[in-house]
């Protein structure tokens, strides 16, 4: 008489087989190894993010460094409650976030596109008012850009305010936005 398999004795092979294999621990998942390999080229107008340079945000519009429109910054930010805002953000921040304050010169009418590394919330204030965005989407593969945000603006200064972020250091971009062909 041949002994008996139990049922769950033929299901396990088919379980292993079936199931996904898993990641070891701090293993990076299949995108990011892919772009640790092969970095694409950067999109037009957004070659600059390649290059930052660290920058201190401002805690205030008096204290609030430039960025040149087409040049990546990594911007250092400060203690929410150390920073007092060009306008009240929308988003109420929360004890133990960062923020920080920059200006930038329009030269040109147009698009202009702010991409961050990370998330955070973005106004864009001309005038004592911020600005409402005309676009928002997420950097392409592989860039290190997670989040990009357009505004249609005139010539003229504007304040850059970053809210709602844990990082201390954000990397930074403000560049004109290619013209979409009609």
């Amino acid at each position: 008489m041949e002994p008996r398999m139990s049922t769950v004795s033929l299901l396990i092979p088919l379980l292993v087989a079936a199931a996904p294999m898993a990641q070891a621990p701090g293993a990076e998942p299949a995108a990011d190894q892919r772009c640790s390999v092969s970095r694409p080229p950067l999109p037009a107008g957004l070659t600059g993010w390649a290059r930052r340079a660290p920058l201190a945000a401002g805690t205030s519009t008096r204290s609030a460094p430039v960025i040149v429109v087409g040049h990546g910054t990594d911007l250092r930010l400060a203690p929410v409650e150390q920073v007092t805002p060009a306008v009240t953000p929308q988003r109420e921040p929360d004890m133990g976030e960062t923020a920080g304050l920059a200006l930038f010169q329009v030269a040109r009418p147009g698009t202009y596109r702010v991409a961050l590394g990370d998330a955070a919330w973005i106004d864009v204030v001309r005038a004592g008012r911020a600005l409402a965005a005309s676009a928002h989407g997420h950097g392409p593969a592989c860039s290190g850009i997670r989040k990009m945000v357009d505004f249609q603006l005139e010539s003229g200064r504007y304040v850059l305010q970053l809210s709602g972020t844990k990082a201390s250091s954000l990397p930074v971009m403000i560049a004109r936005a290619p013209r979409v062909a009609a």
